[in-house]
């Protein structure tokens, strides 16, 4: 006897239960050409000898909660809804519109858009039903139906179809941000297959992590694009499906998400007990000394700590002595953020590996870390740091035998040295680093004429311009720009706001950049990585590759990882792709964003809140803290307090 299932058929006799496979924790069917369906909406299954179906997808490994769980660990199901969650936001912003290149969107807009499937914060790379109500797919995962909750639905209660699906793809295609972009990177073609299923084909086969780029999609309304420009930089209330919406704004000073009330997916098990405050507000300012001071009047919340230089005044602070602010560390499984100083090999002089290096020994993090973060923060010695991706030691096993592959393509060191960073925080030191950075740039063919070192090519002085987002990065890099001066090198430091350092960005318009932390690591890569590090994105503008990459070994590696058919390829191809980064020095590594050890977060907040036991492991919400909830009890003291 057979019976169906989140639109696919399944057997229930002990014969078809004997061909029940388990593949991450949830249980799919392997369905054989004879079991005929009548409905439209199987069709997408029906055509194929052996269908995986679930209501989740590991790209490896297992899934933590089977069919039917109720609501994930790190978030209360009886959680209170209400209130107001403040959040203070440094910069600007003067478009609505996320999906376009121009203009400056709020980051945090993204909550009012839903996906195909939601990523699970407390496993890597794991998503569980949202719009798509269930999927199915073939071993060789050559396409994967997305079979639509019916009742699925725009925020303004039309549903949401398989049109719009494909909409959302096709749309991918066009100059869209790279969040949407990397879409067409992993999708072939897609084609609707019933009332409610689409099915995507997907670029090669065997590739467990292609589908989460699609489930990851932001979605899009057809119907609302028909009569709006999804290319313009606009101010014009955008149409999501998400659990807020766009309320109240002025145009770069503050923004208000409303909580749709009627939000179709709210009791969703992926989503019950989570965002619970009525109003997520955001307000921009200047730079982080204005946020700061924000935080303290009480017109922000909540604060993640990237200094702790002001920590011992700060416990001085009345509010903190009397518990009413609270610091905590968050532990995290994300890999870093990498913050640093960005070498632009779009610049003539900045091809040349010998110069980049020479750059590397003229920083010195040591003095950086006593002098500037008061002893705090560690160095990021990876561009993975924090993950199963960071390259250590020399490599082997499989790792060694990718990059024997392209060893006539990356700097002997790879083989014969293990990563490591230049050591400084004393004079001697100093001074040995710039003795060994001034024997490189003349064994490079550089010379010194009166004390300014030129270019080897036209033979004019060097000049660098170094920009970054904000000006109180000059003291981060003061000891730099004279370190290179001793050199002979001219470093021009200059600090933009928002819109024009985004521009600058967009159109790698510098020759060193301080970034914005960036390059966050996945738990599992897939395609984007080609925009941040591979050959292509170098030539394309409005992408992440900010160093300009173009590396044929670099290519090679996330060629392989992107085709990897088995975790351990993953993370061996990762590692080589680090040591290959790490080794043509396309950037000086700055601190660890947060003053605590790799893997913990500090937040500093107002006590009004109630949170739950576990928090997220991976990306915390710190934007819209969608795990947490105002505490009644909590922020009536809070307020007698303030009164005091």
């Amino acid at each position: 006897m057979a019976k169906r299932v989140d639109g696919a058929w399944t057997r229930s006799s002990a014969w078809g239960r004997a061909m029940h496979r388990v593949r991450g924790g949830a249980r799919f069917c392997w369905l054989p050409v004879v079991l005929c369906a009548v409905t439209a909406d199987a069709v997408a299954v029906q055509e194929e000898p052996e269908i995986r179906t679930g209501h989740g997808y590991a790209v490896f490994g297992e899934l933590k909660y089977p069919a039917g769980f109720t609501h994930v660990d790190y978030a209360n199901p009886d959680a209170p809804k209400g209130g107001t969650y403040r959040y203070a936001n440094i910069g600007s912003f003067d478009s609505l519109n996320l999906m376009n290149l121009l203009g400056t969107p709020p980051l945090s807009m993204v909550a009012i858009y839903d996906t195909l499937m939601r990523r699970s914060a407390d496993e890597p790379a794991v998503r569980y039903a949202l719009v798509a109500r269930s999927i199915s797919y073939p071993r060789d995962l050559a396409w994967m139906d997305f079979h639509l909750d019916p009742r699925a639905r725009w925020h303004d209660g039309r549903p949401i179809t398989p049109e719009d699906i494909i909409f959302t793809i096709d749309q991918s295609r066009g100059l869209v941000a790279p969040a949407l972009k990397r879409v067409a990177q992993a999708v072939a073609r897609a084609e609707k297959r019933g009332p409610r299923t689409v099915r995507v084909w997907f670029v090669q086969k065997n590739n467990p992590t292609l589908p989460s780029v699609v489930m990851d999609m932001w979605l899009l309304p057809r119907h609302h694009y028909e009569t709006h420009d999804l290319m313009a930089a606009s101010l014009d209330r955008p149409l999501g499906s998400g659990p807020y919406k766009v309320g109240r704004f002025s145009a770069g000073r503050w923004i208000e998400y409303e909580r749709v009330k009627d939000y179709w997916a709210k009791d969703l098990p992926i989503n019950k007990g989570r965002y619970n405050f009525d109003i997520v507000r955001h307000d921009y300012y200047r730079d982080a000394t204005i946020a700061n001071e924000a935080f303290f009047a009480g017109n922000a919340d909540l604060r993640f700590e990237t200094s702790a230089v002001r920590w011992a005044s700060e416990a001085k602070i009345p509010a903190f002595r009397a518990g009413r602010i609270r610091r905590d560390f968050i532990p995290y499984s994300n890999a870093a953020f990498y913050m640093g100083l960005v070498m632009n090999t779009r610049r003539p002089i900045l091809e040349d590996r010998a110069f980049r290096k020479a750059l590397m020994l003229a920083y010195d993090f040591e003095w950086v870390r006593r002098v500037i973060l008061a002893g705090h923060h560690g160095r990021l010695p990876s561009f993975f740091s924090n993950s199963e991706f960071e390259a250590n030691g020399l490599p082997e096993g499989r790792e060694l035998a990718l990059l024997e592959t392209v060893r006539d393509q990356v700097p002997p060191e790879v083989f014969t040295t293990p990563p490591g960073l230049p050591v400084g925080g004393s004079w001697a030191n100093r001074r040995a680093n710039l003795v060994e950075a001034a024997r490189l740039l003349r064994a490079a063919g550089y010379r010194v004429v009166d004390g300014q070192l030129r270019d080897r090519r036209s033979g004019e002085p060097v000049v660098l311009q170094l920009v970054a987002y904000t000006p109180l990065m000059d003291k981060q890099v003061s000891l730099f720009i004279e370190n290179a001066r001793q050199l002979g090198i001219t470093v021009n430091f200059r600090a933009f706001d928002s819109a024009q350092f985004r521009h600058r960005l967009r159109h790698y318009d510098y020759d060193l950049l301080v970034n914005v932390p960036m390059f966050p690591g996945a738990e599992t890569p897939s395609t984007g990585m080609l925009l941040m590090w591979g050959s292509k994105a170098a030539d394309m503008p409005q992408q992440l590759n900010y160093a300009g990459v173009r590396n044929p070994a670099a290519d090679a590696m996330m060629e392989r990882m992107i085709q990897a058919e088995d975790r351990e390829t993953v993370v061996a191809a990762m590692r080589a792709l680090d040591r290959i980064l790490l080794w043509n020095y396309y950037a000086v590594p700055f601190q660890h964003n947060y003053p605590a050890p790799l893997g913990e977060m500090p937040i500093t907040y107002w006590d009004r809140f109630g949170k739950p036991d576990k928090q997220p492991l991976y990306n915390f919400p710190f934007t819209t803290l969608d795990t947490w909830w105002i505490d009644p009890a909590r922020d009536a003291k809070l307020m007698h307090g303030r009164s005091q």
